[in-house]
Formats: C-alpha cells, structure tokens, sequence
C-alpha cells in the first residue's frame, strides 16, 4: 500500500507538460461545471421555496424552471463542445501547440539553447 502513495507522490513532484491551451481550458472548464451546479441547485431551491410567489402570472418556481433549464443546458453543452474543441485542437496535424510553438516563434524564447524550463532551480 506505501508504494502506491509513494508513487502518487513521486508523480506528483513531476512538472506538468500540459500546454497553455490545455491549463487555459482546465480553467474554464471548472468555472463552467461550478456555474452549473451553482444554477442547478439554485434552480431547485427557488422552485421548491417560491413556488406561491406570483411574478408575470406565473409562479416563481415556474419561471426559475424556464430559467434554470436552458442556462443548464447552455452550460453543459458548451462544456461537450469545449472539450471536443481541445481535443480536435491538439490532434490537428502539422501544427504546433504550447511550449513547441513558443520555442519556434521568434520572440524572446526564440532560441531552444537559451531557454529555461525552470529557472529559479537553475540559479540556486
């Protein structure tokens, strides 16, 4: 059982190549499935709480329903054609992603011999 977090752990130490497009997108995405669950539980509490509260000639609870749904929708369907997105983006062939590419665009990392990946550890 030790070795199975001393691995964990040891991964854990091991810097993450994941590219600016994927750290991006992770970051997106979580504030993405935070809002829907934020809009589906508010959802349910307006629609159980406000359910005598008249506004339009309908109920509170039917408008949080009219409301709730479609933004829960919109939420989950652009979090599906997020991640189809990414994953269409880093497979696409001849094209650079992340790191690669800043490597070989001219700019200040242009050069890969001058370039470093961790360079607080390298002065110490």
């Amino acid at each position: 059982m030790s070795f199975g977090f001393k691995q964990r752990f040891e991964e854990m130490n091991k810097p993450v190549q994941d590219s600016a497009e994927e750290e991006i997108w992770g970051i997106i995405r979580a504030w993405l499935v935070i809002s829907r669950i934020v809009a589906f539980i508010a959802m349910i509490g307006m629609a159980e709480l406000l359910d005598d509260m008249m506004m339009a000639g309908l109920s509170v609870s039917l408008w949080s329903l009219i409301i709730g749904i479609p933004i829960f929708l919109i939420l989950s369907l652009s979090i599906i054609w997020g991640d189809r997105w990414l994953s269409s983006f880093l497979e696409s062939p001849n094209s650079e992603h992340g790191r690669d590419r800043q490597l070989s665009t001219p700019g200040i990392d242009s050069g890969k011999e001058q370039v470093m990946l961790h360079p607080i550890k390298s002065r110490r």
